[in-house]
Order: structure tokens, then C-alpha cells, then sequence
């Protein structure tokens, strides 16, 4: 099976694009925060916006059954679930850190976690337990809040104002914790709007050696190789970035991609197998392995990688692509139509973008 990333789209695919063809003149005066892509957004509701009391039992015995945003302090709400496997490890670390983070401002700031599936309770219980954390977990069994509020992914962290408005939503990424403190500064006051935008401004390194410097030019003349379909030429100077500075992940992460164009799948898996052990976390590496397991019709080992990667705060298209297709060979059709139709919004966001 061989994959034509972003020319190859199943019929499935095809009829919803066709679709969205004769509605793209509705279409365009929507936004694409439907599915969470811009910050301070839920499905449900915006920034600014008073989110609703949460009435539920929780899973620690901790008797607090409803809880208001707001009521003259700010809150921090976490939805999780430890289902599936990939997911557990991400869910459990951010749990922990909400414990942290409650110790830190016990007067000063609410924190609670809504615990949205039916199943592994007794693992978060059994967790809490021994780890002794004090965070008040609600069972939400039904997804009734998930559903209320709009979550659109989990592991996910929701900040309210102290009037219980919706101010941020910071979905699972490598320095979550920073974003949150950098938040919760803001909204008790010891911040002004300045401090917090200069705190989440990428770091830069000012000082660059000459290999540092070669290995930025390289990479970027690679990333415009492969643009412009060059893929040979990309995969070159990919290669010659590893070598400059082979404890970086972006020179991998762009000679994997251009492999997986090339079909050199075998390639790729090793290319992307050498990123995840610079960073296990990669969700393009994730991805890439993923795309790369697809590529050779290893369908199950595909699904299990390309479901991590499905997770990220941005998935790649080609993911949800993918994933679209493995559901549709599954038989699995109401799986393959909602990641259809997510495909379709973040190919009409593309295609908005580039009139703006």
C-alpha cells in the first residue's frame, strides 16, 4: 500500500471535500475553533466566557459533589482519562502536577480534575492513594462535562477568571507546567498581560556557534528542498544537518518526512526510531513511525503510533488522514467519518489562510 500524503484521499474523504466545496461560501465565515485550534478556545464555549458548575461524585472520597468556577478566586480545571495506554503516562504526570500546583495556592486558587470515561477508575483512585494526592477528582462517567464544556482532546487544562469567565486552554505539551504558572501569575495579579506574553515567547539562544549556525542554514535549506518536492536534494542536506549536530531532532524529523515521500519506509522507520531516542516525546517523531509503519501495510502497528501522535496539540493532516483510512479498512465507519470531517475542517482552514 502505498501513500501519496495530501494527493491520496479515501472516497470517504472525497465526498466529504465535495461537500465542503458546494458549502465553502457558508463555510468560510466560520472559525476552526470547533475542534480547539486556537488558544482560549473550547468547542462550547470562548474566551471570556462563564463556563458551568460541574455536578458529579468524585472518584477520592474527597466530598465536594459540585463546584462553581469563580466565586472570587481563579480555577484550574484538568480533563483526563488514562484510556489508551499512550495516553495514561501524559494524564497521570499533569495529575500530579495539578497536586502540586493546589499545594502551592491553597487559598488563593481552585483545582480540580474531571475524570471523563467509564473505565480504569480504580487505576486513578489506586494512584491517588499512594501518590497522596489532595486534587479533587469528579467521575464523570457519562461524559456529561466533557460534553457541556467541549473538550476537544485529553489530557487538557482549562483556566477560569475569578468571576468563573474562560481566560486560557492549554492542551498537554512539553512545558505545560510553565504555561499554567505563567497563567495562574496573571490571574492572581502578580503579572500584568506584558509579563505573560514575554513569558511564553520562545526562547531564543542569541549566541550560536558556526555549527549551530550551518546546521539552521542546512535544515532550512532542506525544508525548502523538500517544498518544492526535491526530496533527493532535501534528504542531502537533512542528512549533512545530523551529522553537524547529531543531538538535534529537526534535521530527523525533516529526512524522515522526506523518505516517507520517497516511499524509502524501512529508511524512515530508523530515521524516526533515531529522533524518538533524542526526544521520547516527539509527536512528529511519533508520527512519522507511525506513517512509516502505514507505508508497509503494518495496519495495527500503524494504529497504535498514529493514535499517540493523534494526541499532539496540533496533529499533522497527514495523521488524520491516516487515521481516517485505518478506520475505513477496519470497518470501523463512524470512527472514519468524524476524522473525515476533521480532515476536511483543517483542509478548509488551509485553503482560508491562504486568501488572507
Amino acid at each position: 500500500m502505498k501513500i501519496k500524503y495530501l494527493n491520496r484521499v479515501t472516497g470517504g474523504l472525497a465526498i466529504y471535500i465535495i461537500f465542503a466545496m458546494i458549502a465553502l461560501p457558508l463555510l468560510q465565515g466560520l472559525n476552526s475553533f470547533a475542534y480547539g485550534q486556537d488558544s482560549g478556545y473550547l468547542q462550547n464555549f470562548k474566551r471570556g466566557e462563564k463556563l458551568p458548575a460541574i455536578t458529579l461524585p468524585s472518584i477520592n472520597n474527597l466530598s465536594q459533589p459540585h463546584f462553581e468556577p469563580g466565586k472570587g478566586k481563579p480555577s484550574l480545571i484538568m480533563f483526563f482519562s488514562v484510556r489508551p495506554e499512550f495516553r495514561k503516562k501524559r494524564s497521570l504526570a499533569l495529575l500530579s502536577t495539578l497536586s502540586d500546583i493546589a499545594s502551592q495556592h491553597k487559598t488563593t486558587l481552585d483545582v480540580v480534575a474531571v475524570y471523563s470515561d467509564m473505565q480504569e477508575v480504580a487505576t486513578v483512585k489506586r494512584y491517588m492513594d499512594t501518590s497522596g494526592l489532595k486534587v479533587i477528582v469528579f467521575n464523570d462517567r457519562q461524559k456529561k462535562i466533557y460534553n457541556k464544556y467541549g473538550v476537544f482532546m485529553m489530557p487538557l487544562v482549562v483556566l477560569a477568571d475569578s468571576s468563573g469567565k474562560l481566560h486560557e486552554v492549554i492542551p498537554y505539551n512539553y512545558n505545560i507546567r510553565e504555561m499554567i504558572d505563567s497563567n495562574v501569575k496573571y490571574l492572581l495579579g502578580e503579572w500584568d498581560k506584558e509579563q505573560l506574553t514575554n513569558s511564553l515567547k520562545p526562547k531564543e539562544n542569541i549566541v550560536r556557534s558556526k555549527e549551530e549556525k550551518e546546521y539552521i542554514r542546512r535544515v532550512h535549506y532542506g525544508r525548502i528542498m523538500q517544498s518544492k518536492k526535491m526530496y533527493g536534494q532535501a534528504i542531502r542536506e537533512f542528512s549533512i544537518s545530523k551529522k553537524l549536530m547529531p543531538e538535534r531532532i529537526e534535521a530527523y524529523i525533516g529526512m524522515g518526512l522526506a523518505l516517507l515521500k520517497t516511499e524509502q519506509y524501512d529508511r524512515a522507520e530508523k530515521i524516526f526510531r533515531d529522533a524518538l531516542n533524542i526526544d521520547p516525546q516527539s509527536d512528529d517523531a511519533i508520527a512519522g513511525l507511525g506513517l512509516a509503519y502505514y507505508g508497509r501495510n503494518e495496519i495495527e502497528k500503524a494504529l497504535v503510533e498514529l493514535e499517540k501522535a493523534f494526541i499532539a496539540t496540533e496533529p499533522r493532516l497527514e495523521v488524520v488522514i491516516t487515521l481516517a483510512e485505518i478506520y475505513e479498512i477496519k470497518g470501523q465507519n463512524d470512527k472514519a467519518n468524524r476524522f473525515n470531517k476533521l480532515a476536511v475542517t483543517r483542509l478548509l482552514s488551509l485553503y482560508d489562510q491562504r486568501w488572507k
